[in-house]
């Protein structure tokens, strides 16, 4: 599952380019996946995702490194969440007031997100909804490093039955049989 992690930096000054460019430059951005699994003790470990089934919890991790030697302030970490994952509750680290996230509407809020619904109730989103999380890390020293991690469940799909019209003629199921060979 190719993922896209990005940083972008928010303050600006004028003699300088736009903080958005010079942060393009100057962080790198490395992001990881890890199966995570519970060994004979259930204690988790993090294992290659080469592979993966539904059910299984996959942890991203977007490493953040500063290469310039100037720090990089209002640094923002942003990591999608594609469809057929579920974001586990809670999971985004660092959490508390630096995580927040966004349905495929592109508004963040603080977990758990909520919308309204009929009248002036509103009701929590289900976490199979939430497609992205951002952080506002704020400033990176120069040749610093900060890395934002995040959980998905592997959902598990399932196909639409077939269409059918009503009054349509359904085809009679199909019988193969062995044809006897003739030596």
């Amino acid at each position: 599952m190719p993922q896209v992690a990005s940083a972008q930096s928010v303050a600006t000054t004028a003699n300088r380019p736009a903080p958005e460019v010079a942060a393009k430059k100057t962080i790198v951005v490395d992001l990881a996946q890890f199966k995570v699994i519970k060994n004979a003790d259930g204690a988790e470990q993090l294992v290659s995702a080469a592979s993966v089934k539904p059910g299984d919890i996959i942890e991203y991790k977007a490493t953040y490194t500063n290469t310039s030697n100037k720090p990089v302030t209002g640094l923002v970490a942003d990591l999608p969440i594609p469809d057929g994952l579920e974001y586990q509750a809670h999971s985004a680290k660092p959490g508390a007031v630096l995580a927040k996230a966004a349905t495929k509407d592109g508004i963040y809020a603080a977990e758990p997100l909520t919308r309204k619904v009929a009248g002036n109730k509103t009701e929590p989103v289900p976490y199979n909804e939430y497609r992205a999380m951002r952080w506002a890390l704020g400033q990176l020293p120069a040749g610093g490093v900060t890395a934002v991690t995040v959980r998905a469940k592997v959902e598990v799909v399932t196909p639409p039955a077939p269409k059918t019209t009503a009054g349509a003629a359904q085809a009679p199921p199909v019988t193969v049989r062995p044809v006897a060979s003739q030596s």
